[in-house]
């Protein structure tokens, strides 16, 4: 059935809607107004707060919405698509941005020691009250820039390319989480003329002629939330100015982007074009492909496809009691009935056992009660746990990455492929048990024919969980075939096993190293292996 698309109407199964507008502007009152705990993925601390939904798909099988090129304009807080429970999805031949974006960003024409003179984009509205920075915008202000810290990022106008990042606070008091382990700037502001002044300690990376761009919405809202669901498609998706994440995918079995755009042109209100990850996905099943796309002025990583650990807290019969161990609150509700998960020995990769979970029982915002296919073993309290099911296959191909200060973060079991893309920005390879706890290890990596531009762009493998004698490696089968490099140093490694290098290229003619610390095997060509060996090291860092 093929229906015209209106603004509030209801979606039916089995359909597909065609916008007939050029463009639609989107207020409060356009939208649903949504309040479920089961949100807490895009809503983070505030996931208890009603918010504005423009098309809430719930329920429903085989829709397409086609925009036809059309551009959605949101005034306001509002989360232009939340997908849930939810077959055959797609999206498609559309534009979104907000009315102010959801990011403040200042031309430097000064700077000192002491100060940095600030030429504010005129889509940027702020007004200063006292010492402090308030963005404000349709139905919104922001007073907390003193609280914590944001991201403050410098972009080259000229070239777009990222030149700088920090955190930062405006305002006092300056009002610390304690539990952020990251240093943060601590500015106040002033107005002079048409102009303000951010005084402080001004850090060595802010340049006259440079961009400043002030991350200070949060995440509480994504172009595209889907949970629970099956089959999205977005193609032809563009971001024009978004809020948080581009998309933000939780629990969702296959995925395809095809033509899914992040970059500047003169319809770009700013800049940049995301204010967070351009793709986030948690506990993404099945198979992820992203072809055809730019991924350019995400203010974070360009795509971060990972699951969650879990830590044990104790165990009895079949029962696993097991704590989040994420500072991310959006992990306590990761997994499900019907996961197989493996437990490991402390921080290690040492697995202690494999369980399927039978039955999920929330106890409160830390701990679950999983109960499993069989008695437990004798797990230690700290213990990590792992959903094995929460690991996707990911092709990506065809594809452009740059104009940021970020990376793309490759965190999945799954087998991963990248193919014909072109990138200014690095492929890191990490596991986390420190802060974030993200994990999924690399198992079956191919990286071929891609052009990598500029020195900032090469393969970085980390890992941040304990090596031990028994499992000394995180990632393995590490294939780089065919590539093009700029930078002499096209690959470092820690850790890892079953490293393939071959067949790649340096367009400047240089001779190419890589540098290989506690790794296993490794075949090479055209290159020299620089081989570290460190001792008694527990804990890696990026």
């Amino acid at each position: 059935m093929k229906k015209t698309f209106q603004i509030g109407m209801p979606l039916e199964n089995d359909t597909e809607y065609f916008a007939t507008e050029a463009e639609y502007h989107v207020f409060a009152a356009d939208t649903s107004e949504v309040c479920d705990r089961r949100y807490a993925a895009m809503r983070g601390n505030a996931s208890a707060q009603a918010f504005n939904v423009f098309m809430l798909i719930k329920n429903k099988k085989n829709i397409t919405v086609d925009f036809g090129g059309a551009t959605l304009v949101m005034h306001g807080k509002i989360q232009p698509f939340l997908i849930d429970g939810c077959e055959n999805v797609t999206l498609k031949n559309c534009n979104v941005t907000y009315d102010r974006p959801m990011y403040t960003e200042a031309l430097i024409t000064e700077v000192t020691p002491s100060y940095a003179r600030l030429k504010l984009n005129a889509h940027c509205t702020c007004r200063v009250e006292g010492d402090q920075l308030i963005p404000y915008g349709t139905g919104w202000e922001n007073r907390r820039l003193n609280w914590r810290g944001v991201f403050f990022q410098l972009f080259d106008p000229v070239t777009r390319r990222g030149c700088g990042i920090t955190l930062g606070a405006i305002g006092t008091p300056f009002i610390k989480d304690e539990s952020f382990p990251y240093s943060i700037d601590q500015f106040t502001v002033e107005e002079d003329g048409d102009t303000i002044l951010l005084k402080g300690s001004i850090p060595d990376v802010y340049r006259v002629g440079k961009v400043l761009v002030i991350e200070h919405e949060g995440r509480t809202y994504s172009n595209v939330f889907a949970i629970d669901s099956k089959h999205l498609t977005l193609e032809n998706y563009r971001i024009l100015s978004g809020e948080g994440m581009g998309l933000f995918a939780y629990r969702v079995e296959n995925i395809l982007l095809d033509r899914f755009l992040l970059t500047y042109d003169e319809k770009s209100p700013c800049l940049i074009s995301n204010s967070a990850d351009a793709v986030h996905s948690f506990g993404t099943s099945g198979y992820f492909i992203i072809r055809n796309s730019v991924f350019e002025g995400m203010i974070d990583d360009a795509i971060n496809i990972h699951s969650n650990f879990r830590a044990v807290d104790h165990v009895c019969d079949d029962v696993i009691y097991t704590n989040r161990a994420s500072c991310e609150k959006q992990a306590q509700d990761l997994y499900r009935v019907g996961d197989e998960i493996a437990v490991y020995r402390g921080q290690t990769m040492e697995e202690t056992a494999k369980y399927t979970v039978l039955e999920i029982e929330r106890i409160d915002d830390e701990l679950a009660r999983l109960t499993v296919d069989r008695p437990t073993e004798a797990h230690a309290r700290g213990d990590l746990i792992e959903s094995l099911s929460a690991n996707c296959d990911v092709t990506i191909e065809n594809c452009i990455f740059g104009k940021a200060n970020s990376h793309l973060r490759l965190q999945s079991r799954g087998k991963f492929v990248i193919r014909n893309c072109e990138s200014e920005l690095p492929f890191l390879l990490t596991g986390d048990a420190t802060y974030w706890f993200e994990s999924g290890p690399i198992t079956d990596l191919t990286v071929e024919n891609c052009r990598f531009i500029g020195e900032r762009a090469r393969i970085s493998v980390e890992s941040e969980v304990q090596v031990s004698k028994a499992a000394p490696y995180y990632h393995k089968n590490i294939k780089i075939l065919n590539n093009v490099f700029e930078t002499a140093s096209p690959m470092t490694a820690r850790e890892a096993d079953g490293i393939v290098f071959k067949g790649n290229q340096n367009s400047n003619g240089l001779p190419m190293t890589l540098t290989l610390t506690n790794c296993g095997t490794a075949e090479t060509d055209g290159c020299a292996v620089k081989r570290i060996h460190q001792k008694n090291r527990s804990i890696g860092v990026n």
